[in-house]
Formats: C-alpha cells, structure tokens, sequence
C-alpha cells in the first residue's frame, strides 16, 4: 500500500510540467489568434481606406477627363462652326472684306444683300460683328437703279441695325452718332433711338449740336454747307426739340442774312420752342432789317409778322407789325398785313383777295364756330386795330380796310351759336377789287423802274 501511494505520488509530480506546458501552449495560441486577427483587422482597415483614396482619385481623374472632353468639343464645334456655317456673322464680314469692284455690279450686290440678310437672321447675335464692320469704316456703292435710288454698304447696314428696333441695336446704334457723315444719316439715327427711348435724346443732341457746330466753322471758307446746316437745325429744334439751342441761335444771331435779309427758317423753326420768349428776338431783327433796308426794297419778313400777330398781347409785338404796315415799299405788302389778321378761313374768299398764304400754320377756321380760345385771339386783335386805326387816321383807304376786318373780327368773338358765316358786304368787295387793281398797276410800274437799274 506504501508503495503504491509512494507511486502515485511519483506519477503525480511527473504530470506536473506536462500539464504546465500544455497549458502555455493554450495561452501561446490563443494569443497568437489574436494578434492575427488584430492584423487582419488592421489590414482590412488600411486597405478599406486605400481603396477610398483610390476611388476618389479615380473620380476626381473622371471628372478633369470629361471636362477637357467638353471643351475639346466646343472648342471643335466653335471651328466647325467656323469653317462651315455660311451664316456665321464673322464669316459674313469677311465676306463683304472681299467684295470690290473686281465684280460686277450685280455679283457684289447680290453678294452684299445675302449678308445683310444673314444679319438680319442672326439678330442681335450679328451686333459684334457688325460693330466690327462699322468701325472698319468698309464701303461701297450698291447701285440697283431699278429697285431705288443708289445707296452704299453702310447705309443698308445701318438701316439693318434700325429694323431690329432692340435695346442691344439702338445701344451700337448710340455709339455711331458722333460718325454720322451727313444731316440725313444724323436724322435717320436720332428718330430710331427716339423710337427705342426718349432717354437718347441727350446723346442724340451732344451730336447733332457737335456737328451743326463743325459744319458752321467749315461754312466760314465756304456757302456749300448752307443746306447740311439748314438740316441741322432742322433736327435739333423740330425732331430734338432742344430749346437751349433755339436760345443759343437767336442769342448768336443766326438769322441775319447779307444785305439785311432774315433767315426766316431760324424763327419758324424755333417758335414753337420758345412760345412768346421769341417776340423781343423778332423785334430785334424787324428793327435790324429795316435799318440794313433803309432806301431800298422793303417787305417786311412775312414770319416775323405772322409771329407778332400770334402773340400780339406782347409789349413788343405791335410795334412789329407796325414796322411792316407803314414802311412796306409796295402797298400790296401792307395789306397783306392787314388781311392776316383775321381768324376766318373764308374771308380772303370772301373779300376777293388772294395775295396772301400764311408761312406758318395761321389757326384759322370758320367764321361761324363758336370756340373759346378763338374768341379770346379775335379780341386781342380787336384791341390792336384800334391801334392801327389811331396810326393811318388819314389813310382813307386803310380805315375803310381796318372796318371791314373790324367787321369780321367781331363776327369771328361772337359768342351767339347761330351767328352763322360771315359775308362781306358790297362795299367791302369793291374796296378790294379795286385795291387788287391798284397792286397791280403799282408792280407794273415797281418792275419796270427796276428793270431800268
């Protein structure tokens, strides 16, 4: 018995280092598992975030190829487009570039007018182009007598520009003002920004004034552009309406002519303008004229006296008309004066006197209408033939006209609705059947003294 527990006891210490070492080799692999797995572990992650980087690199490569892909392909489009479109606007211009009298008139206007219209419809794409073509200053002739008068590159062009009737024409339209070459393409320019926006007007003035202002310089050395500034004028005072410019022409004296004749156009022009601020102006040049007339031919300026008796309530006004009245050399003159002072349509007609036409728009109507502002006309000028009555107090004659244009003048400021039309009497009549006559021996004998100078 001692000795098998003294065995077991020996087995047992045996057994020992046995289970030690399997049990270091259980802790050896267990540990050894899970340092590889904490590698894998790792290793998935880094690998995880490698192919991210990746992927995103490969997007972001994708996106760069496909945008240099997109410009490849507008740019190839831009030089096919170049190369092949007929209608491109820059292929156009450099069509009209290539056009010269080498060609036939025909082949260049038919050549021309296909590029006028690859403008037209190109619309406002063709503006930069044509900005181009405008600033070459390129030109020539386009003679189709049959269709209309001839007319040149340039001008077709420009009207292209004013049928587009856009903001993006009238604005290139704008900057070829200071270029205008003549009154007439100044005009044409002016009325197709003012049907754009009124808020031109001040370029279009700033122009006009700048070339009205040359071409008076220029007529120092010459008359030729006598018509041109007439034209100017014409544009800033009736279509521009620009009133410092009337101010400055009368200011200046723009209507003095040689030999003391009036530029009746400056007053005509500006009247409508100015109102009755021109009276103390046509004052002045009634009083210069007959001082340049003095022994000579006088007729007083017809415009200056249709504006007197306009405003003839002005201080200065009668004293106008009166210059007229008693210095006019022939006596038709004066009563011519006279006669335009009525307010009725029908009363030369009626009286037999057909000398007279008014130069500006006279307001006359029937004699039988009854209207307020007419009314208030006839009695001012009532009040001035009360004037002309105290002045010809021994002119027989004059009284006998100054009653029957009295006569009708109070007709004219009835106001009784069924005062019906004025008739003249049998005197009144006579009185200028026999004036008519007395005209006429009177020029007879004026030419023939004239005719012996």
């Amino acid at each position: 018995m001692d000795e098998l527990k003294e065995n077991q006891g020996n087995n047992s210490a045996g057994n020992k280092p046995f289970l030690a070492g399997f049990i270091l080799l259980v802790v050896v692999l267990c540990a050894s598992g899970a340092w590889i797995k904490y590698t894998q572990q790792r290793n998935d992650h880094s690998q995880e975030k490698q192919r991210q980087r990746l992927q995103e690199e490969s997007e972001r490569l994708r996106a760069q190829l496909d945008e240099a892909n997109a410009l490849y392909l507008a740019e190839a489009n831009r030089v096919n487009a170049e190369s092949h479109d007929p209608l491109d606007p820059d292929r156009l211009v450099n069509q009209l570039y290539k056009l010269d009298n080498s060609l036939s008139d025909y082949e260049r206007n038919k050549l021309a007018f296909y590029c006028l219209e690859g403008f037209l419809i190109n619309g406002t794409n063709a503006l930069p182009a044509i900005r181009n073509l405008l600033i070459s200053d390129h030109n020539f002739d386009l003679n189709i007598k049959r269709l209309y008068s001839p007319r040149t590159l340039r001008q077709e062009v420009m009207n292209l520009l004013i049928s587009m009737k856009s903001r993006p024409a009238a604005d290139l339209l704008s900057q070829l003002l200071p270029a205008a070459q003549d009154a007439k393409e100044m005009r044409n320019l002016c009325e197709a920004l003012l049907s754009v926006s009124d808020g031109y007007r001040p370029y279009c003035i700033q122009a006009a004034r700048a070339m009205h202002d040359r071409l008076v310089e220029e007529q120092k050395d010459t008359t030729a552009n006598a018509t041109e500034i007439k034209s100017m004028r014409s544009i800033l005072l009736e279509l521009l309406q620009d009133r410092d410019f009337a101010v400055d022409l009368m200011e200046q004296k723009a209507w003095r002519k040689e030999k003391g004749g009036i530029e009746s156009y400056v007053f005509s022009m500006s009247y409508k303008l100015l109102q009755g601020d021109i009276i103390p102006y046509c004052h002045e040049a009634a009083l210069w004229q007959l001082e340049n007339r003095k022994g000579k031919h006088f007729n007083m300026n017809p415009v200056l006296s249709e504006l007197a008796k306009e405003y003839i309530t002005h201080p200065l006004a009668p004293e106008i008309f009166l210059i007229g009245l008693k210095n006019d050399t022939l006596s038709s003159y004066k009563y011519d004066n006279l006669v335009s002072l009525t307010l009725d349509k029908d009363f030369r007609a009626n009286i037999g006197f057909f000398f007279w036409w008014p130069p500006i728009d006279a307001g006359e109507i029937d004699s039988n209408v009854v209207d307020p502002a007419t009314i208030q006309k006839a009695n001012d000028r009532l009040l001035f033939l009360d004037t002309v009555a105290t002045q010809f107090g021994n002119d027989p004659q004059m009284m006998q006209a100054v009653e029957v244009l009295r006569s009708n003048l109070r007709h004219t400021a009835s106001t009784d609705p069924n005062k019906g039309k004025w008739k003249a009497d049998q005197s009144a009549e006579d009185l200028f059947k026999n004036l008519m006559n007395q005209f006429d021996e009177e020029y007879k004998a004026y030419k023939a003294e004239n005719d012996k100078k």
